[in-house]
């Protein structure tokens, strides 16, 4: 599995995507890139993975995780909706943190029956769908997950054609354009973002050059 960064972790969402499908994982990504996947721009550099809990998975995934030289950091994070979210980083990746949260296999099956899925390149990447994504950040209560949540309504509204009901011009704007980009340029931006949250040059190696075409919105 190629790897870009020092110490084997990997470089770019690509590599961490196809490095899930060679593993045979299932998973389902979730959080702030899951936000990206849809079409709502969010830079928050941490990956969420929504992990089914049959425990041979588990032990794929974290042998994956082990041979790319992330160590699990002490202690669960935060819960989510009372599942514990075991957190795992690297020291040097640009990718430096990865969440899992493990539901119980009947809320992950519903999950997977829900979810969305984006082609980048030769993988399909399964993340939770809209309307699961928008409740449980409507559950959470914290602003931050709160405006996420309209975020992901106003798509649904543009995407419609519907006139929402949002005062904020720039951001309906910014998600206008920002949904118009592929899911390679999406990522690239996410990636961009991480970079430069562990101090590296945000650009040193886009995701998807000699890979894939990036088409952009208009203007841009």
């Amino acid at each position: 599995m190629p790897a870009s960064e020092p110490g084997g972790g990997p470089g770019t969402h690509y590599e961490l995507f196809r490095g899930l499908r060679e593993a045979g994982v299932r998973c389902l990504v979730s959080g702030a890139a899951a936000l990206v996947l849809h079409g709502v721009p969010r830079l928050t550099p941490g990956i969420g993975l929504d992990v089914d809990p049959d425990p041979a998975n588990v032990a794929r995934l974290e042998g994956l995780l082990a041979s790319w030289g992330y160590g699990e950091a002490g202690g669960a994070a935060a819960a989510a909706e009372g599942t514990a979210i075991r957190r795992f980083r690297h020291p040097r990746a640009a990718l430096g943190e990865i969440d899992l949260v493990l539901p119980c296999a009947e809320e992950f099956a519903r999950l997977r029956a829900g979810a969305a899925t984006a082609a980048l390149v030769d993988v399909d990447i399964p993340f939770v769908g809209t309307d699961d994504l928008r409740a449980r950040l409507e559950r959470s209560g914290t602003p931050a997950d709160r405006e996420d949540a309209a975020s992901l309504l106003l798509l649904a509204a543009l995407r419609s054609g519907e006139s929402a009901g949002v005062d904020d011009e720039t951001r309906r704007e910014q998600i206008r354009k920002f949904s118009r980009w592929s899911v390679a340029a999406r990522l690239d931006w996410l990636l961009a973002g991480a970079r430069l949250a562990r101090g590296m040059a945000p650009e040193a190696r886009p995701m998807t050059r000699g890979l894939t075409r990036r088409h952009w919105f208009p203007g841009r």
